[in-house]
């Protein structure tokens, strides 16, 4: 962990409201880890801004942040050359089981933010899916392989499977990352996901099975599919949650886990998916 005044190298609104901003920080980025992130402070506010390692180069490290509020305004106000102070890398990321060959990776909206970092890092040795669902066509991530703006935006890895898909259908399968994650479940070894807490619970009730006319059977979305295809698989989520300190000294950012109780800053954010009890989270 290192607290460094860092220049901004670019900043460029990729789709409306989200904004890519790269930050020369060559000490945190040769040590982040997919999943970690860092915390900005963010003009003259007291309480610093948590985001997710977007990207890494030998130099500089990207984020990648939706403007929900005055600190996140103003940092996607800041211009090249602008000096801004962060503190990372944070947390403890995701991790990858030796056996494992095929990741399903499944981003709602902004999540996409940290699987990308995933996605690059892991994709060299494993095959992956990536399904990033959004309201409309202009929240889809626009890789470079399908973008004409100049930024430094990734390509998708050789190899990588990328499916979109919309709620309104203009982009990809109409309806919701839930609604297509079955026809994923017996190929996925590991599953990594990014989202607002409504799909994690719905992923919760997909891989709990329940009785259903003598079958166990699970819901998914609008779904059935038999249990035995969801069991055994390994699913990790990041929470996304208002942080104090972000380095667990506050203990601001405390959930509920079926192993007690957990600071998301210090003991995630990245977390098993069926460690935490959604019931009591409230984000």
């Amino acid at each position: 962990m290192k607290q460094t005044l860092c220049t901004v190298a670019s900043n460029l609104e990729l789709m409306p409201g989200v904004y890519l901003m790269w930050i020369e920080a060559p000490d945190i980025a040769v040590t982040a880890q997919p999943g970690q992130f860092i915390t900005v402070r963010c003009g003259d506010f007291t309480l610093r801004r948590p985001f997710s390692v977007h990207q890494i180069s030998s130099q500089e490290l990207a984020l990648l942040f939706k403007v929900a509020g005055k600190g996140t305004l103003w940092l996607s106000q800041q211009k090249k050359g602008d000096r801004i102070d962060i503190l990372g890398p944070l947390g403890k990321g995701f991790t990858i089981e030796p056996k494992a060959r095929n990741l399903l990776l499944v981003a709602g909206g902004i999540g996409i933010a940290p699987l990308v970092f995933l996605m690059q890092h892991a994709s060299s040795q494993h095959q992956i899916t990536l399904i990033h669902g959004a309201s409309a066509a202009a929240q889809l991530y626009p890789f470079s392989s399908t973008s004409r703006k100049p930024s430094k935006l990734p390509p998708l890895p050789n190899g990588v499977q990328y499916i979109p898909i919309t709620e309104d259908g203009s982009m990809g399968q109409k309806g919701k990352v839930t609604d297509i994650l079955p026809d994923f479940l017996n190929w996925a070894d590991q599953i990594y996901a990014c989202g607002p807490v409504d799909m994690y619970k719905a992923m919760a009730l997909s891989l709990n099975p329940s009785p259903l006319k003598g079958e166990e059977k699970t819901i998914v979305g609008e779904g059935l599919v038999p249990s035995h295809n969801l069991k055994l698989k390994k699913c990790q989520v990041s929470l996304e949650v208002r942080m104090g300190c972000g380095f667990g000294a506050c203990y601001s950012c405390t959930i509920k886990t079926r192993k007690g109780l957990k600071r998301v800053c210090r003991d995630g954010p990245v977390f098993e998916l069926d460690d935490i009890i959604w019931q009591e989270v409230k984000i």
